[in-house]
């Protein structure tokens, strides 16, 4: 299957305070917090190159029933979902939209855990 041509990543309104925060904490000097945050943006870095090369086979596709409950609420109607996996057992959501001339990522949340499996559907509490 012919890969769209790769425009770019952005990060969505609940995505981009998270990574904004990563990055600032990586700035800090010897500090396990500092650990952390660079091991997280290195996989966000990861996923940048995976996106580049297969814009739709770098995440995983998200059955709908399992699509985060606030989706719809803080972004509106969306055409797709795809999953990641960060460092230190994060996980991420993006979509892909289509532009004259290619497919741009947007990466809608950047959530812990434990926040992936209440919106999910995965735990109910």
């Amino acid at each position: 299957m012919p890969q769209p041509k790769f425009l770019g990543i952005e990060y969505a309104a609940k995505a981009k305070p998270v990574r904004d925060g990563w990055l600032a904490d990586s700035r800090r000097k010897d500090s396990p917090v500092a650990r952390d945050a660079k091991a997280k943006l290195k996989s966000l870095a990861t996923l940048d190159a995976r996106v580049k090369q297969k814009p739709l086979s770098a995440g995983d596709g998200v059955e709908r029933d399992r699509w985060p409950k606030d989706l719809k609420r803080d972004y509106g109607e969306i055409p797709n979902l795809f999953r990641f996996e960060l460092a230190d057992r994060w996980r991420g959501y993006y979509t892909l939209v289509g532009e004259p001339g290619g497919v741009r990522v947007w990466i809608l949340y950047l959530w812990d855990h434990t926040t992936y499996d209440k919106q999910s559907g995965y735990k109910k509490k």
